[in-house]
């Protein structure tokens, strides 16, 4: 950090030490990092140390679960974005001086963007900003012959992997561009660019052209030169030109085939380490989960509670039943309650949803209204996803669709209370549907399910240890 920041820090140091306060300091010009290394960035707690009751996130636009979290001296992986689990850290040994800058892994095109550093303690919130901006160099040029072009030949140069894209320019025997190129940009599935530029070339006294691509964040200049016979141009044998492209093309499959496979065999080798972790942490995961049964008093007048109290759907009758009411019953939300509340620890049960075409699932508060017509969102106290015939979305406001297609016919929900994150998983595929963060329950909260269909049944998975 440059001296205005260390003056900064002086200055905050000698107020915070008055009262209390503390401030999050991130460098004002940003980072930059290279696709496929590794970047750090920086990020220091003034007073440099951190307490037990701080809460660190790293978060970056656009992503809605954080990049990182740390609390209680540890990372809280499950609310972590999956795509930079095992990709994004803070420095252990640093952490309690102070130091919680992050380092990514493996940085990818998409990694670029705005990212916040903030601590949380208590009430108190302090937060930074800077732009991390990737670069990608990419491959060195390559010049082949395309063909005949009227009374001259065909170039065709291409370079691979540059982000951003980098100028390309063809170069003749007298040193001037040539100004007659077309160039063309390519992204790939990395998001990635390949830049391609054609030119059409005439002889000339030592037929010699260069293909320039010039990296200009970075200042990077790389070519290749070609020097083409007299023989080649218009007028050869016509067996002459022909032969000298096939012999190009052949060259050129051998190469594309042995790259294909190194990074076919990279992909793989990744795939294989991302699935590791997520068998990991999905066993860790059902390694808490509890049997759930229904509390038949909380059960809306117009639910039905099957005899093993596993199972809910709603009833034939076109008529409310007349049922005693504890004070438990809900009479406005077409729902009914898990029996058991918790209060602290970690809990993952399944739902059947299978053929239900219109159900919602999740917690809820305890003291939420059983009476009126609520809204199904956060903020009145329920956190659940819900299947709408065709929609499938998690009850935020606005509502956030999910992704998942198919429709999982089995949905897992996880709670971890201390941490403030309500999870949804597809636990046919093992794959994670949404997770509700930045959450302090400080009340018992319910296992949540609202059924809308007649025949069709909402029933709870055995609460029998599971395989993986």
């Amino acid at each position: 950090m440059g001296v205005v920041h260390y003056a900064v820090l002086l200055l905050h140091g000698i107020l915070s030490s008055v009262h209390g306060e503390f401030l999050v300091i991130v460098p004002d010009d940003g980072f930059v990092a290279i696709v496929g290394g590794d970047v750090v960035l920086e990020c220091q707690l003034d007073p440099d140390r951190l307490t037990r009751n701080m809460v660190v996130q790293w978060r970056k636009s656009g992503l809605i679960s954080p990049v990182l979290v740390y609390r209680h001296g540890q990372n809280d992986a499950l609310a972590q974005h999956q795509d930079y689990r095992a990709r994004a850290e803070l420095f252990k040994v640093e952490v309690a001086k102070g130091n919680i800058s992050l380092r990514i892994k493996n940085v990818r095109r998409f990694d670029e963007g705005e990212y916040t550093c903030s601590v949380t303690e208590g009430t108190k919130y302090e937060a930074s900003a800077a732009q991390l901006r990737v670069r990608a160099l990419g491959s060195l040029p390559r010049i082949r012959l395309q063909g005949y072009q009227g009374d001259g030949i065909q170039l065709v140069c291409k370079s691979g992997g540059w982000y951003p894209g980098p100028k390309m320019r063809w170069i003749g025997e007298d040193g001037q561009v040539l100004p007659q190129a077309e160039t063309m940009y390519h992204e790939d599935t990395e998001g990635l660019l390949n830049v391609e530029s054609n030119v059409t070339v005439t002889r000339q006294s030592t037929n010699k052209f260069k293909c320039v691509v010039q990296y200009r964040w970075l200042n990077i200049r790389r070519e290749a030169t070609v020097k083409i016979s007299d023989d080649i141009f218009p007028g050869v044998p016509d067996w002459a030109l022909p032969l000298v492209l096939t012999i190009c093309l052949l060259v050129a499959a051998h190469v594309a085939v042995f790259y294909w496979n190194v990074k076919l065999n990279r992909r793989i080798k990744e795939l294989e380490r991302r699935k590791s972790i997520i068998e990991l942490e999905w066993k860790r995961m059902r390694s808490h989960q509890v049997s759930v049964t229904l509390d038949v008093e909380t059960a809306h007048p117009r639910l039905e509670v099957s005899e093993d109290r596993k199972g809910v759907s709603r009833t034939r009758s076109r008529s409310e039943r007349n049922l005693p009411d504890t004070g438990k019953r809900f009479t406005g939300l077409w729902c009914v309650l898990g029996s058991d509340g918790f209060t602290s620890g970690r809990h993952y049960w399944e739902v059947e949803v299978a053929g239900c075409e219109w159900w919602s699932l999740g917690f809820t508060a305890e003291s939420v209204d059983r009476k009126g017509r609520v809204k199904l969102t956060p903020e009145t106290g329920i956190w659940s996803i819900a299947r709408q015939g065709e929609g499938f979305n998690a009850l935020t406001s606005p509502p956030s669709p999910l992704p998942a297609r198919p429709i999982p016919g089995r949905v897992g929900v996880y709670l971890s209370y201390e941490s403030g994150t309500v999870s949804f998983y597809d636990a046919d595929t093992k794959s994670h549907l949404h997770t509700f963060t930045g959450n302090e329950f400080t009340e018992k909260l319910y296992p949540f399910f609202t059924p809308s269909h007649k025949d069709k049944w909402l029933r709870i998975c055995s609460g029998s240890p599971l395989d993986g």
